[in-house]
């Protein structure tokens, strides 16, 4: 009788086995569920950020570049405001050069100019 005892604590070790077997089965399928379901989470929340930095990433953009055609035309009204100027004064140049060239051909050729300076 030994025997026949001993096959049925194993017969019963074995079906408690079989339980505890199948029970980490269930156990591990539901981890792997978790585990899946946490990472398409995750994969979305990646998703959803990167799209939210896209948009960040062009609103900035598109401010940096009417900040910079913003200065640009600034700027460029500074240099013609300046080119202006400079033309003004190369034609106030331009006078007074020639008004001196017209003094000096007076001064040398009228009879008038060359008594006063006892020049002949």
């Amino acid at each position: 009788m030994e025997t026949s005892e001993r096959i049925a604590k194993v017969e019963i070790q074995v079906e408690s086995l079989k339980e505890d077997v199948a029970e980490l089965k269930g156990d591990v399928k539901e981890l792997h569920s978790r585990i899946t379901t946490g990472n398409r989470e995750i994969l979305d929340k990646i998703d959803a950020m990167e799209n939210r930095m896209q948009i960040r990433m062009k609103e900035s953009s598109d401010i940096a570049a009417i900040q910079h055609n913003s200065i640009e035309n600034e700027v460029k009204k500074d240099v013609q405001i300046i080119a202006d100027k400079v033309n003004i004064l190369e034609r106030w140049r331009w006078m007074i050069f020639g008004g001196a060239v017209v003094i000096g051909y007076l001064l040398n050729h009228l009879d008038i100019f060359s008594n006063v300076f006892n020049t002949k």
